[in-house]
């Protein structure tokens, strides 16, 4: 599917079997003004997810804006990793707490509480305007009741309510600093850094994560995260020193690359 013809039906409000219906479909007025707009708007790089504000993530739709990184199919890799890891331990319709640390457009803690309709999950961002989205995100799917949001810095929320967790869930920034020059543009000039940058070596976060672990996990808990290319023994190994896990496991995304680190904390 074209990035034009994907402008043409979103400019039109059309789905796609009523597009290839009507080719000789005229536009209406200020239609093509519009679509001349942001089709110019594409062409200097900006993201088509931001011109339509929508990107599917996990077979739902989610509203995003430049406020928020784009979900893309590799943190599906996460979600899942999530949910195959607590199923092991608990049953699928057990009762758990969960965060989503960095919830960006809310896309993992949105799909976590659509998929697990018992889990009460926290959203923490330190955008305000991220947790906008999320928040239009949990409406959108039916979930607004069991998701709390909470703006600050990476667990800093959960530990000052002194909560504890048995999930806890993040696709931090983790490009290093040196490396944002060298992004796609779309990416580089159009997402937001704050959602990118992951310091120099891109392990800031994981770091942080780390040392607030012991404050927010239960006995019983899953700790699962997103990580770059190239990093994921250097953030085990971060885990690893904790002290709290009996097991960390690797699962590659579908392009065979590390993706996410899972540590499960066994009481």
């Amino acid at each position: 599917m074209s990035d034009a013809e994907r402008l043409v039906r979103f400019v039109l409000g059309w789905p796609r079997e009523r597009f290839f219906a009507h080719p000789d479909a005229v536009l209406p007025p200020g239609a093509e003004e519009r679509l001349d707009a942001l089709v110019a708007r594409r062409a200097a790089g900006e993201p088509l997810q931001y011109l339509l504000g929508e990107q599917e993530f996990y077979g739902r739709p989610f509203r995003v804006t430049p406020a928020v990184l784009i979900p893309r199919p590799e943190t599906e890799v996460l979600v899942e990793a999530v949910l195959a890891a607590t199923d092991a331990i608990w049953s699928p319709h057990a009762a758990l707490a969960a965060v989503d640390v960095g919830t960006g457009s809310g896309a993992i803690a949105v799909t976590l509480a659509a998929e697990r309709p018992r889990w009460r999950v926290w959203a923490v961002d330190c955008s305000a305007e991220a947790l906008a989205v999320a928040r239009e995100n949990a409406a959108r799917h039916g979930v607004a009741a069991r998701v709390a949001f909470a703006c600050g810095s990476w667990l800093a929320p959960l530990r000052r309510e002194g909560r504890r967790v048995q999930v806890v869930v993040s696709n931090p920034p983790y490009i290093p600093t040196a490396d944002i020059a060298g992004l796609e543009r779309e990416v580089r000039d159009h997402e937001p850094r704050l959602a990118l940058d992951g310091g120099p070596d891109g392990l800031n976060a994981y770091r942080s994560l780390a040392r607030e672990l012991p404050d927010v996990l239960d006995r019983r808990a899953v700790v699962a995260v997103e990580v770059g290319a190239g990093q994921a023994e250097a953030v085990a190994g971060l885990f690893r020193a904790t002290g709290l896990f009996a097991r960390l496991t690797v699962t590659p995304d579908l392009a065979g690359i590390p993706r996410v680190v899972v540590a499960v904390r066994e009481g």
